[in-house]
Parts: C-alpha cells; sequence; structure tokens
C-alpha cells in the first residue's frame, strides 16, 4: 500500500498510508544494501503484512537541513524582534526554495515586540518582497495561513527562536507543541523540537522541525542569479555575473534604487560564500 513517511525515530518509520490510517514500519534490508535512505517527506510503498517499506518513490525535491523531501512551500518563518529580521536569511532561504522549485512563503512574527519606527523598516522589505510576487504574511493571519495547508506538504525554516513552534500552535491548539524562551545575551533560542514530523493539520501536512540560524547553497554560483528574479535582465554580457562587470544592467539597476542596495549586497554575500 502507497503512504508517506511523517516521523522517523531511530528505526522506526511511522507511515500515513493511503487509506489514512498510520503504521509504524521499518525498511527492507535491500534498500539499506542499494544505500537507499528514506527521509520524512517520502512516498514509499508498504507491505501491510509485515510492515515494512518495500520502495521509496522518486524525490521531486530534497532538502538536508531540515532532512524532508517532497516539499509543496517553505513558510519562511520570521521574528522580527529577537531574533532579529535578518533579509540575508530570508533572501537564504528564497534561494534554496527556488532551487528546489519549492513555493517560498513568508510569515513575520513578533512585531508586537518592536518600535513604530522598526515595524515601517520592515515593511519597505515585506513591500518589496510582495513586489516579487512573494506571499508574506504576519503570524497573526492565521485564516490566510491555514488556507496554504489544504492539500500540501510545507516545511517550516526560521532560526530557533523564531517562532515556529507558537505559530503551529496558533494555526492548530491542539497540537500543544513546546515553545521555547530565547536567549537575550545570544538574540537566539532554545531548541524545543527534537524530530522532524509531518503533522496532519487543515487538509494538508505541515513540518515541525528543529530551529537552525543558517543553510549551505550548495548551488554553483553561476546558477545564483537565475533564482533572483529581478536580475532578468538584458546585460551587455551574456555570462555577466551581475558583481562589477561593464555594461551591467544589474548594478544599473541598483544605482537607480530600482533594485534595493541590500537585496544586491546579499546576493553577494551568497556569489562570495560559494567561492569557499
Amino acid at each position: 500500500m502507497n503512504g508517506k513517511i511523517i516521523c522517523i525515530n531511530s528505526a522506526i518509520h511511522r507511515v500515513l498510508l493511503e487509506n489514512n490510517t498510520i503504521i509504524d514500519t521499518k525498511t527492507r534490508g535491500k534498500l539499506r544494501n542499494q544505500n537507499i535512505n528514506p527521509v520524512v517527506g517520502d512516498n514509499v510503498f508498504v507491505d501491510i503484512n509485515t510492515n515494512t517499506i518495500e520502495k521509496v518513490e522518486e524525490r521531486k525535491n530534497y532538502l538536508e537541513r531540515p532532512l524532508i523531501a517532497n516539499i509543496d512551500k517553505l513558510l519562511i518563518v520570521m521574528s522580527s524582534s529577537i531574533p532579529s529580521f535578518s533579509t540575508y536569511l530570508i533572501d537564504k532561504f528564497l534561494v534554496i526554495a527556488y532551487s528546489n522549485n519549492i513555493e517560498p512563503i513568508i510569515v513575520v512574527t513578533k512585531t508586537d515586540m518592536i518600535s513604530l519606527k522598526e515595524k515601517l523598516e520592515i515593511k519597505k522589505f515585506i513591500k518589496y518582497y510582495r513586489k516579487l510576487n512573494i506571499k508574506v504574511y504576519y503570524n497573526k493571519e492565521v485564516r490566510k495561513i491555514k488556507k496554504e495547508l489544504k492539500d500540501s506538504v510545507i516545511a517550516l525554516c526560521g532560526q530557533t527562536g523564531s517562532g515556529k513552534s507558537s505559530l503551529l500552535n496558533r494555526i492548530d491548539a491542539s497540537l500543544h507543541l513546546k515553545t521555547g524562551e530565547v536567549s537575550v545575551s545570544l538574540g537566539r533560542g532554545k531548541h524545543t523540537t527534537r524530530l522532524v514530523e509531518l503533522l496532519e493539520v487543515n487538509g494538508g501536512l505541515i513540518a515541525d522541525t528543529p530551529g537552525f540560524s543558517s543553510l549551505d547553497i550548495n548551488i554553483d554560483k553561476k546558477e545564483i542569479k537565475k533564482f533572483y528574479p529581478e536580475f532578468n535582465l538584458e546585460c551587455k554580457y551574456k555570462t555577466c555575473l551581475h558583481i562589477k562587470e561593464d555594461g551591467c544592467e544589474v548594478l544599473n539597476q541598483v544605482n537607480k534604487n530600482k533594485i534595493p542596495k541590500w537585496r544586491h549586497e546579499n546576493y553577494i554575500k551568497f556569489m562570495e560564500e560559494a567561492n569557499k
């Protein structure tokens, strides 16, 4: 019977079957011999007589951190207070989402903890992301966020302490997920989630994942520009990397403030990281 892995704890793989029942399974030795390591989100075929996973279907995408496969949407949970709002992290998550053919959605949390001046500054960023046709919600817009869950597999990404578990509790209070304190001195939270687990919420599956503050972009540096939609411009050279080349239309747009300087600076950082 077909199913989807919703949680892995040691050798036990919990599977949601197509008949909407959940069973605990183990993998067949032949999969281990073929070096096939199932992860949360994998679509699998289960022998329900022996409760063993016989086959892992081909993945449409795969993230190493959080370790999860076959994601439709990536909810980028970004705190506006502690930890502080970071366009650098948002842009990094956007590149990772686009490169894996995942729809990114930004959710801003903790706006009740910042000043009016800080709110106005964050609104400028939000306005620009929406201009790029990226959905941006505030964590209080629960009804709108719930609609995104329907018939979708969604992963949550964001810094530890950004409010991922709190957001899930807002979406479905029955989950009673543990939330953690945020260290003021370190500006980050304590890990409260131990396992990657897909939870059934509002007609979809949403992953409660261990928090993290960074991700590696495992993309060739020449490919990174493809995931900046506003960089799709006619430069003097087709091979232009939009760094300092003569006749670069992207740099021209940055100088005219049509592409924000912060957005291009984040791109340059990613290019530098790709060199290492």
